[in-house]
């Protein structure tokens, strides 16, 4: 959840000994502490912008790894770097069949793209999680999206 991302990077920052990775990830993600007062600086990037949270209750993708394996495929269907406009509108012509047969199997019921089963199980692992959330927890939390990470 957006409001307790400072408080949970507290919560992992007490068990890290990287000092230079620690500043620089707070710097750009969480924002630096104000040298007078309370608070913090604004972030490099909004948590907002990164956070998944929100996303992933909305049922939206946490990554754009969909685009990205789309764009490869694509571009192995063309099959090479610079195609000739004549060549490369015939390539979208094709996908662009493509997608129609399968908004039509979709509105049909089909299920058309289906994902590794070890997706779909840390999906559900995740969606678990996300739907216990309790920021009184969230050391707890933490611990356990970090059990379904993998490097």
């Amino acid at each position: 959840m957006i409001g307790d991302v400072i408080k949970a990077f507290d919560i992992v920052a007490e068990l890290f000994d990287d000092d230079d990775l620690l500043d620089y990830f707070e710097k750009t993600w969480i924002g630096e502490r104000k040298r007078r007062g309370v608070g913090r600086k604004d972030p490099q990037f909004a948590h907002q912008l990164w956070n998944v949270y929100d996303r992933f209750i909305a049922g939206v993708p946490r990554s754009n790894n969909a685009v990205e394996g789309w764009h490869n495929a694509f571009a192995s269907r063309v099959s090479i770097n610079h195609p000739t406009i004549i060549k490369l509108t015939e390539k979208n012509r094709r996908e662009q069949s493509k997608f129609e047969i399968d908004i039509a199997k979709i509105l049909q019921g089909h299920e058309v793209k289906t994902r590794k089963l070890m997706y779909k199980k840390l999906d559900e692992r995740i969606e678990r999680l996300v739907g216990a959330y309790d920021s009184s927890q969230l050391g707890q939390y933490l611990s356990n999206v970090a059990a379904n990470i993998y490097l």
